[in-house]
């Protein structure tokens, strides 16, 4: 998604300089741009992924230039705030290679094989000196392995002739209806349940910006959207830029009942852009704006947009999740998953378990069981995610892997719990076709959207 950091900041390929340099740390320019205060006091309220992000932008520039010694200092004060970013304990590995520690760069990259990702560091000239050692060719190896599928990779069923952006998907479960936002067209789809064709469910024309994701509120007859101004939409223009908005839309009719706009407060220059959405047990929506690091708030009955928590733990905010206990759980791209008390904007990281990585994170989804379904794409490879909660939510007491590596997830997204109490996610949005494209509509392509069963596996006797 446009607004979801993706590829260089949280992934683990390689580039083509001497040194792989990590990019994509423009993000902490928000942090650490210039004004009244000292970058010392600046550094002391940020979180520990934007300080992780400086040290290792400190270092790539010292890769540029030669410096292999301060490569290396900055790479491993970067990893030591934040060892669970492949793409740091790459350029780790790397700036140790380039300082004659061999050894501790093949433990480097055991660290990466141990989260479950995959770099192609065998051909990388940077890691040349290593290619005879038998450590490292075991490394590689392992690397190579987290490349396999696991999970049982079902296909629900596939999204035909799609010549949109498929981003949003959400479930009614009064008539087995599948709704999807199309970014690039502007427009909500339907599939019916036992239909297999996908038929336009809002009106043509502009009403509606970039659709990115939903929920269904039976309550209201509704179904909410989430909309964004993005160049990857049809009919992008400059001045839209920052433009973003809350959709009602008739359940019955697909008719837009009204909008409301992400208004901008004093002073504010962020890109907003609203990327899932949440239904309160109240009636109420939260949204998460990955431009403007906040959420907002449509209190039940309302008619208009609040803003109601920020945070510099919000870098790249991405899926929400409300719990039972009112409190949220949100993904950050670049940061994880954090826990939000919205009433009383309060946000915590939550820590990721040792040898486990919760970066790239997108969509999410509440389980019957309490559980949290979470997609992760931007990374090798692409992976979709069961957390655990104690019963505070304060702590994560599991992360298993339920699904990695199929070819069909290319580009995971969205997803939505759905029949059976299963969750469904749109395997391949396909955003990499709209890149500079000035939002021409696509080829048309097959979307796969994925089942994955969360029922218990029946045991025989």
């Amino acid at each position: 998604m446009v607004g979801r950091v993706r590829g260089g900041l949280v992934g683990v390929g390689l580039n083509q300089s001497r040194w792989p340099v990590l990019l994509g740390f423009g993000l902490v320019v928000l942090f650490f741009g210039s004004g009244g205060e000292s970058r010392s006091a600046r550094a002391a309220e940020i979180s520990s992924a934007a300080r992780a992000m400086q040290f290792a932008r400190d270092g790539a520039s010292a890769a540029e230039k030669g410096e292999s010694a301060t490569y290396l200092e900055k790479m491993t004060a970067a990893a030591d705030l934040r060892a669970d970013f492949p793409r740091i304990l790459v350029n780790l590995a790397a700036a140790q290679v380039a300082s004659e520690q061999p050894g501790a760069a093949i433990a480097t990259l055991e660290r990466l094989a141990a989260l479950g990702m995959h770099s192609p560091v065998e051909r990388s000239e940077d890691f040349a000196p290593l290619r005879g050692l038998k450590e490292f060719q075991a490394v590689v190896k392992k690397l190579a392995a987290n490349l396999h599928p696991r999970g049982a990779g079902a296909l629900a069923f596939s999204l035909r002739e799609v010549t949109g952006l498929i981003e949003g998907i959400a479930w009614r479960e009064k008539t087995g209806q599948f709704f999807f936002g199309d970014v690039n067209g502007r427009a909500v789809w339907v599939r019916s349940a036992g239909d297999e064709r996908l038929r336009r469910f809002t009106a043509e024309g502009g009403e509606l910006l970039g659709v990115f994701g939903l929920v269904v509120d039976e309550v209201n007859g509704a179904l909410w959207a989430a909309t964004s101004a993005v160049p990857a939409m049809q009919g992008f223009t400059a001045d839209q830029d920052g433009v973003a908005a809350l959709a009602e839309i008739d359940l019955a009719t697909g008719a837009v009942r009204r909008t409301l706009p992400a208004g901008r407060r004093a002073g504010d220059q962020a890109s907003h852009v609203l990327g899932d959405l949440a239904l309160a047990a109240d009636g109420g929506i939260i949204l998460t704006d990955s431009g403007g690091a906040g959420l907002w708030r449509l209190a039940p009955g309302g008619d208009a947009l609040n803003w109601v928590v920020e945070s510099t733990e919000f870098l790249s905010l991405q899926g929400i999740v409300l719990l039972p206990s009112g409190l949220a759980v949100v993904s950050d791209h670049a940061n994880g998953l954090l826990r939000v008390d919205w009433e009383r904007s309060d946000v915590r990281r939550l820590m990721a378990p040792a040898g486990t990585t919760l970066i790239g994170l997108d969509g999410l989804a509440l389980a019957a069981d309490g559980s949290i379904l979470a997609v992760q794409n931007g990374l090798r490879p692409n992976r979709l995610l069961k957390v655990e909660l104690d019963a505070t939510a304060e702590n994560i007491t599991a992360v298993t892997v339920l699904e990695s590596g199929h070819l069909t997830m290319a580009a995971p997204a969205l997803g939505c719990i759905a029949t059976d109490g299963d969750f469904f996610f749109v395997g391949n949005s396909g955003w990499a076709r709209f890149d500079e494209t000035g939002g021409r509509p696509s080829s048309p392509r097959v979307v796969p959207i994925f089942r994955t069963s969360l029922a218990p596996k029946k045991t025989g006797r």
